[in-house]
């Protein structure tokens, strides 16, 4: 199965400087390589800082479209377009892109926001979407080999995860942002605990997520997650059987 991971973090645009996207993406790229992360390679997961709208489309086209499971997280500034049916958009270097631009040609994919979601209206331009293959190698060990079959075993599709309600701001901190520290902590717990699960999937740990925010962070936010009739849910973390 080729995989493909991409960490958009903002943490200084227009609408002002923000202290956790830097630490989102060194917590992530470092969740995702690990055992509980379904040990992911290097050169599955790719970064990008302040990116212009450009170079998020070149990375899209070149670096993630062709993946058979995409995997896309965004922290920094974000609202909600009502010139645009609503929809969520987030701030980078030079301008503003709608979650749509976010969706790759992969059967199944993720995307991760942690961003604010107050309702503004502004004129957006859309850019043309191009589909490239690229070539990846192949799986090798058994977290990773297990992640594979969960993501497989699960319905094609998109699944979105949004760190607040609509109407409603994130909150980051110097570690990071609370929605997204408090994903890796579930997933952490989860991993350390004994059982005979051997993943843990985005529906649980997000359902998980919101009362660990609640109890450990001073904010209101309430994530949510779009609704879908499916029956299984991508993982979020795996563990081997042999950790256990």
């Amino acid at each position: 199965m080729i995989r493909r991971a991409l960490i958009i973090y903002c943490d200084n645009t227009y609408s002002g400087k923000l202290p956790g996207p830097i630490k989102d993406e060194e917590n992530y790229t470092k969740f995702l390589t690990s055992y509980l992360g379904g040990e992911w390679y290097a050169g599955e997961i790719r970064s990008l800082n302040n990116p212009t709208k450009l170079r998020i489309d070149e990375t899209i086209q070149k670096f993630l479209n062709g993946a058979d499971y995409t995997f896309i997280i965004f922290s920094g500034h974000g609202c909600i377009n009502q010139l645009d049916n609503n929809l969520q958009y987030f701030e980078v270097a030079d301008g503003n892109i709608s979650i749509r631009k976010l969706i790759t040609d992969a059967k199944r994919q993720t995307i991760i926001a942690d961003s604010c979601r107050g309702f503004e209206k502004f004129i957006s331009e859309e850019m043309t979407k191009a589909i490239l293959e690229t070539k990846m190698f192949s799986a090798g060990s058994s977290t990773r080999n297990l992640f594979n079959s969960e993501v497989l075993n699960a319905e094609a599709g998109l699944s979105i995860l949004y760190s607040s309600s609509e109407d409603q701001s994130a909150v980051d901190s110097e570690n990071g942002g609370v929605y997204l520290l408090s994903l890796l902590a579930i997933a952490k717990e989860w991993g350390n605990r004994y059982g005979n699960e051997f993943s843990i999937d985005l529906k649980t740990v997000h359902n998980l997520a919101i009362g660990y925010l609640n109890q450990n962070f001073n904010t209101i936010q309430v994530p949510v997650i779009e609704p879908e009739k499916r029956t299984k849910y991508f993982p979020f973390a795996v563990k081997n059987k042999r950790l256990i």
